[in-house]
């Protein structure tokens, strides 16, 4: 038997069995290599003879001293998407066995067989580049490592593994029924390709280039993200200059690490988005949660609650202090001298956040302050978190740093003060 990868002996091994051919012998093939397993068997009560199953994997670990672990998966496999569901849920109790025993490797039997299919479904499905690659000999899952050491071996070895050493296993009927689009891609697609030779050879190569395509792209997208001075905010000119492949795997990245849904025309979306010199602002729906905001030189994926919060919740509470000396409001961290004419002079004044159809005066005419904040760059989120002061007739007096109304005249003047709690 051929490993893909290399196992440590010291090292405990959670290993899912479900009493089929692929399993048992993977199990049985790292019994005999003396490695230290702790075999998880799921129930996924689909069948009425699986407790058959159950006894078989129970009396092979009860022979060998193998310590056994048993779930029984209450899922509805009439629903849509049970095989994706029972897999997550799998996964959830592996690491639940595996934090009993304070390890961190999870194995399964996926094979060479099992590689062509998936990579078939990510073709049909679409996907990333890495998901092009199909199944991972070795990939982070949270804080676990799950392993598949027999992902290049071809199904046919595992048959012969099983004769040779007569290893018993039960063959699970509803893998034949083509009620499961998988098992339509087993059944039907598979055998057909594989009438040619070297199909699982060329599937082999195919998954090697994909990968070794991918990182070398991923290394790049790791060092543009590594080059960032704002972790948080991303350089949109360094991004634009990048290769399209690497732009497409930077925002890959930023979406599976917000765990949000991705395909080809959303990908090409954000990246037209992105790249369109007309708007210099853009907020981008990405799914109910999350929103990507494209603000003149930056852009970041951001949650919309935390939006929300930033439109309507003040860590600060500012006061409005008005003097004509300003010796007495010398409290105040930040203080504006304003000039005005009586007849231009409305109190009270008023501190307040930006309203639609609000209009700033120059001496050279009016700008709408949407207008204003642009030009200035101010990012979206930004604005909403700026404090403006108007008087009565609603005419903006001043900006605190931004702007100050020099239309009001020059008779007299007054001092204004933002103090902060």
């Amino acid at each position: 038997m051929f490993f893909c990868i290399n196992l440590d002996k010291t090292k405990d091994y959670i290993i899912s069995v479900s009493g089929g051919i692929d399993s048992m012998v993977l199990l049985d093939f790292l019994y005999h290599q003396n490695y230290k397993l702790k075999v998880v068997h799921f129930n996924h009560s689909v069948r009425k003879d699986s407790i058959k199953d159950k006894n078989l994997v129970y009396d092979y670990c009860l022979k060998k001293n193998i310590d056994f672990h048993y779930f029984k998966l209450n899922l509805n496999y009439e629903e849509g998407n049970f095989q994706n569901k029972a897999r997550i849920l799998r996964l959830e109790k592996l690491k639940q066995v595996a934090l009993q025993y304070k390890t961190k490797y999870l194995l399964t039997a996926h094979h060479l067989d099992d590689l062509s299919e998936t990579i078939f479904l990510k073709i049909l499905r679409g996907s990333s580049l890495l998901g092009y690659s199909g199944m991972q000999d070795s990939c982070l899952y949270e804080d676990f490592i799950l392993l598949k050491p027999f992902l290049y071996t071809e199904k046919k070895k595992i048959i012969e593994y099983a004769n040779i050493n007569k290893i018993l296993f039960i063959e699970d009927y509803t893998n034949k029924q083509n009620i499961y689009f998988r098992n339509q891609i087993r059944n039907q697609v598979i055998p057909f390709f594989k009438e040619s030779r070297n199909f699982l050879k060329n599937i082999k190569k195919f998954h090697f280039q994909i990968k070794e395509i991918y990182s070398f792209i991923r290394q790049n997208t790791l060092f543009f993200l590594q080059k960032q001075k704002f972790s948080h905010m991303l350089d949109l000119k360094y991004f634009l200059s990048l290769n399209i492949a690497i732009q497409k795997d930077i925002i890959v990245f930023l979406l599976e690490n917000k765990k949000i849904n991705l395909n080809f025309v959303f990908i090409n979306n954000i990246i037209k988005c992105l790249n369109n010199k007309n708007k210099a602002s853009i907020i981008l729906n990405l799914e109910p949660n999350y929103v990507l905001i494209k603000e003149y030189r930056y852009f970041y994926i951001e949650k919309k609650t935390k939006i929300l919060k930033n439109k309507n919740l003040d860590k600060k509470n500012p006061i409005l202090h008005l003097s004509p000396n300003k010796f007495l409001i010398s409290f105040c961290c930040i203080i504006e001298k304003i000039y005005y004419d009586v007849k231009n002079f409305y109190p009270p004044f008023i501190l307040r956040k930006r309203a639609s159809g609000d209009i700033l005066k120059f001496n050279f005419g009016t700008q709408k302050l949407k207008k204003f904040f642009i030009n200035k760059k101010i990012v979206y989120q930004e604005r909403d978190n700026i404090y403006i002061v108007s008087d009565k007739m609603n005419n903006i007096i001043w900006i605190p740093k931004l702007y100050i109304n020099k239309t009001l005249g020059k008779d007299n003047f007054i001092y204004l003060g933002i103090q902060y709690n």
